[in-house]
């Protein structure tokens, strides 16, 4: 895990000189409490992320930005990253409500062993300490306020649940609820 943090925070260093001459670019950092619905994953997650800027279309679709987001835990269990679009409406010229809606994968564990008997050790240990996810490839769902500290700055609070929702498979779906803070810089005010 050290590694890939190390990894994503070098690409996003050697990104952001690139990034400065490109208005509405943003990169982000921070960290989510980690499994809230379950409780039965703990230690909290750092995350980091890229978003585009706005990358227009029809009225209809109220311009989207793209993103990409990386969420690592730091007791070493179900890490997750993913890619889609997020949409914002200003509540004022300060503060807007963000919806984002994009596809992840995660490194968890999908399900435990039917075959294997109800008192193994294994199971019983993958049934206490990790949510189930089901499958590797979920949906992922962000509500989330950013405020704008200034014309760069940004601080973002949110929720995200990533989840099959029996759709991108069948069974087991404990999925993973998340609340968090991150810190943005939009680049070209």
């Amino acid at each position: 895990m050290i590694r890939t943090l190390a990894a994503c925070a070098a690409t996003l260093v050697f990104a952001a000189p690139a990034l400065a001459d490109n208005e509405g670019w943003e990169i982000r950092g921070g960290a989510t409490a980690h499994d809230l619905s379950d409780h039965v994953e703990d230690g909290p997650n750092v995350t980091v992320g890229l978003a585009t800027p706005s990358l227009g279309g029809p009225d209809w679709m109220f311009n989207p930005r793209g993103y990409v987001y990386g969420s690592f835990n730091t007791n070493g269990l179900t890490n997750f990253g993913g890619f889609g679009l997020e949409w914002d409406g200003d509540l004022n010229d300060r503060v807007s409500v963000i919806l984002g809606l994009g596809l992840t994968y995660n490194d968890g564990v999908t399900d435990i062993d039917p075959n294997s008997p109800p008192s193994d050790p294994n199971r019983i240990r993958l049934a206490t300490t990790r949510s189930l996810m089901g499958n590797h490839i979920l949906f992922h769902t962000t509500l989330g306020l950013d405020f704008e500290v200034t014309e760069n700055l940004v601080v973002r609070t949110y929720y995200e649940h990533i989840s099959h929702g029996q759709i991108l498979a069948n069974g087991r779906n404990q999925a993973l609820d998340n609340a968090g803070v991150m810190i943005g810089w939009r680049f070209g005010g």
